[in-house]
């Protein structure tokens, strides 16, 4: 009954869905870049060696072994992957698109997140490591679209596994299971110098041009720059809000859009968006067809704010 429910909320929301992806197709043209040339694209990343260890913390899904072999869910829910689905973003990732109507599956290694909530009951929990790909691959079956949350710090060789590797493997399987649309959580280009974590940001390009490259007509690509929201860090709330809220009062007084292109202050002119637009927007660019390919920037995604 539940399932069934779902599945008529998710054919209401998509015959009422509207405005900002609306408005963004007709207020910006499609940025499409080219993709690389065959002997580029057939090119892979190794993957770890052994099975991932998957977890049967999930409610919806029972997951039976390292392979990812996994009891088929119920028919008729649209399946989302979203990998990296217990951080501060991915978590608000799957609750947004769990009232969307999807089946959402998160991938990541270290399984649900600390702090529980009940609608988290309602997502399929899978705990494997990304690089293994027999460990998840099975979940691409059927699946309308993929988000990446994927990313981290710490040593520019650990950055630019995680902010670009994981996620170019992400998106280069998801095409070539002929998944529809994926969407990935990159960040502002703020034009950092080159010194300024390189692994980081270098990653973040790579797992960019990745995904132009296997979804060069429903790739999207959200560019956020400081994310507001309540951000649990080992199982403790920390409200960013209270920072990001006013910042974003007093950036409004100006035109935010020109003058974050002014040379050395321009970062400073970026406003903070809410998790929950950067959620509403990404699951908006992995589902809904009319949300154009290519780049949505800090002020697409805030177009999403309201109701957020």
């Amino acid at each position: 009954m539940q399932q069934a429910l779902r599945a008529s909320s998710w054919a209401v929301a998509q015959a009422h869905r509207q405005t900002p992806s609306a408005l963004l197709a007709q207020g910006r043209a499609c940025q499409h870049r080219q993709a690389p040339d065959a002997a580029q694209r057939s090119s892979r990343l190794g993957f770890c060696a052994g099975g991932a260890t998957v977890s049967a913390e999930g409610p919806t899904l029972a997951f039976a072994d390292a392979g990812g072999m996994a009891a088929e869910p119920a028919p008729g829910l649209p399946r989302l992957l979203v990998f990296g689905g217990n951080g501060f973003v991915g978590s608000r990732v799957c609750e947004e698109a769990l009232k969307t109507g999807l089946e959402v599956v998160s991938i990541n290694r270290s399984g649900p997140p600390r702090h529980r909530v009940p609608w988290m009951d309602q997502v399929s929990w899978l705990q494997a490591d990304v690089f293994d790909v027999s460990a998840w691959s099975r979940q691409l079956d059927g699946a309308v679209g993929v988000i990446s949350c994927l990313g981290g710090f710490g040593s520019n060789e650990a950055m630019y596994k995680i902010c670009g590797d994981a996620s170019v493997t992400v998106f280069r399987e998801a095409a070539d299971a002929g998944v529809a649309r994926a969407a990935f959580i990159s960040v502002h280009d703020y034009k950092p110098p080159a010194a300024v974590l390189p692994g980081y940001f270098q990653g973040k390009k790579r797992a960019e041009d990745a995904l132009a490259a296997a979804f060069p007509t429903s790739g999207v690509v959200l560019r956020p720059g400081f994310i507001q929201g309540t951000r649990y860090v080992a199982g403790v709330g920390i409200p960013l809000q209270l920072v990001g809220v006013p910042l974003d009062r007093v950036l409004g007084l100006f035109p935010t859009k020109s003058l974050a292109n002014t040379p050395l202050l321009g970062p400073f002119f970026v406003p903070p968006v809410s998790v929950q637009a950067v959620a509403k927007a990404a699951v908006a660019a992995a589902t809904d067809p009319a949300v154009p390919s290519g780049v949505m920037d800090v002020w697409d995604i805030k177009q999403y704010e309201a109701g957020a």
